[in-house]
C-alpha cells in the first residue's frame, strides 16, 4: 500500500453526507460533506463542506483539529468568549476541550486534519 496519499477536489467523487444531531443542532438545517483523504487510525484529513447554520461543537482531550478554509465564513464561539470569525485564507486551530457553537454563515469548504491522542 502507497505512502503517499492526495485529493484532488475537481475529481474527489461522491462526498459523505452528515448533518448534526438533533442535539447539537441549534439553528437551521445544515448539511456536512466530505471528501477524506485519509480516515483511519489516529489521523484524519481530508476536505469538508458544510451549508448555513449553526450546531453545537464539544470535543474532548483527545483531539485537536487544523483547518485552513478555503471559502466561505464562519463563526466559532467558545463557551465563556466572544464570538470569532474566519474566512477564506485563514488557518484556524480547535485545540483539545473546546466547547462552543459553529455558525456557518455562507457555505464553506475547508481542508482539515485531525489527530486523536
Amino acid at each position: 500500500m502507497s505512502k503517499l496519499k492526495h485529493l484532488r477536489p475537481s475529481d474527489a467523487g461522491e462526498p459523505i453526507v452528515d448533518r448534526p444531531g438533533p442535539e447539537k443542532l441549534l439553528e437551521g438545517n445544515p448539511e456536512f460533506r466530505s471528501w477524506p483523504c485519509r480516515d483511519g487510525g489516529k489521523v484524519h484529513t481530508g476536505i469538508w463542506a458544510a451549508t448555513p447554520g449553526l450546531h453545537k461543537v464539544e470535543r474532548d482531550e483527545t483531539g485537536l483539529e487544523q483547518f485552513y478554509i478555503l471559502e466561505g465564513e464562519v463563526e466559532l464561539t467558545e463557551e465563556g468568549s466572544q464570538p470569532q470569525r474566519f474566512g477564506a485564507g485563514d488557518l484556524v486551530v480547535i485545540e483539545p476541550n473546546f466547547r462552543g457553537t459553529w455558525r456557518t454563515i455562507s457555505t464553506v469548504k475547508k481542508v482539515y486534519f485531525f489527530v486523536e491522542f
